[in-house]
């Protein structure tokens, strides 16, 4: 394998592939912090979105990474291939996360009057809950869940329900970009798994190497670059909108000073747990040493 051949420019891949998903994503989850971008109950789904690729992205920054630059035949250890199965749940955390968000997009078209009673604080808090609760059950035979493209795209074409919005032009065009958006999601996660699949019938190590291993790293990256995409507030770094405090970006700097302290203790813990042993075992004892320079 590519991985095992050539593992410094692997692990260098997946590195850059973990950095960028996790600046574009916490990009996102601090923009949404910040600046209020999806408001306050909607907004509460989208953090747990964004901090399930972040975890996820995390994973190739702190683990998955160094490993491979290290010694990728750690990866065959029992305990290495249980932290590989988090990110199965993180991955499903955001499949189960882009339905709800979804089916709440789906209650505010249909039924707006009924939306505030559906959605307040308490209920959406339990369904962010089921949501990683699904994504664990979801991950523990290590399965990945089937997208229903079908349901997402009847629920973008209902013309009837959506002219009740014809008055309002801004809000049924943010109605659009985020249905717009939700396809386009769905549509490159169903292609990044094909893209997966596809990549384990190629004999080049390389090829076989950016289509799977490496593209699974970028799914995160590739996700975050949609969502900004469709979005304007996220696309505007300088902008503040009227309503927001002076003092927000200042109140929210430790947002971007904590991920990066928690990534550098992270990437410590796993090169003492998993690299320190395998150190230890590559340096002879005193009393080799001596026998080899004896006999040189």
């Amino acid at each position: 394998m590519f991985l095992y051949k050539h593992n410094l420019i692997a692990g260098l891949l997946l590195e850059f592939a973990g950095l960028l998903g996790f600046a574009i994503n916490y990009y996102i989850l601090f923009r949404i912090i910040g600046a209020r971008i999806f408001g306050r109950k909607l907004g509460y789904i989208w953090m747990s979105r964004e901090m399930a690729h972040c975890f996820a992205s995390t994973m190739f920054i702190a683990f998955i990474g160094p490993v491979s630059l290290w010694n990728p035949s750690i990866f065959e250890e029992f305990m290495a291939q249980q932290i590989l199965h988090l990110i199965y749940l993180f991955k499903s955390a955001v499949y189960f996360t882009n339905l709800l968000i979804a089916v709440n997009r789906a209650v505010m078209v249909l039924s707006p009057l009924q939306y505030k009673t559906m959605f307040d604080y308490s209920r959406t808090i339990l369904y962010i809950t089921c949501t990683w609760i699904a994504s664990v059950c979801a991950a523990l035979p290590n399965v990945i869940m089937v997208i229903n493209m079908a349901v997402l795209w009847k629920l973008y074409r209902l013309p009837e329900q959506r002219k009740e919005l014809s008055l309002c032009t801004a809000k049924k065009s943010n109605e659009l970009r985020l249905s717009y958006m939700i396809m386009a999601e769905v549509t490159s996660a169903l292609l990044m798994i094909c893209i997966q699949r596809f990549g384990f019938l190629f004999k080049d190590e390389l090829v076989s190497f950016m289509l799977t291993t490496f593209t699974w790293s970028i799914a995160s990256a590739f996700d975050g670059l949609i969502v900004v995409i469709f979005n304007a507030g996220l696309r505007s770094v300088l902008s503040r909108d009227s309503y927001l405090p002076e003092s927000t970006m200042l109140d929210t700097l430790p947002l971007l000073i904590f991920p990066l302290l928690l990534l550098l203790l992270l990437k410590i813990a796993m090169f003492l747990v998993f690299c320190t042993p395998h150190l230890e075992n590559e340096i002879p004892p005193a009393d080799s040493q001596d026998d080899l320079i004896e006999s040189v």
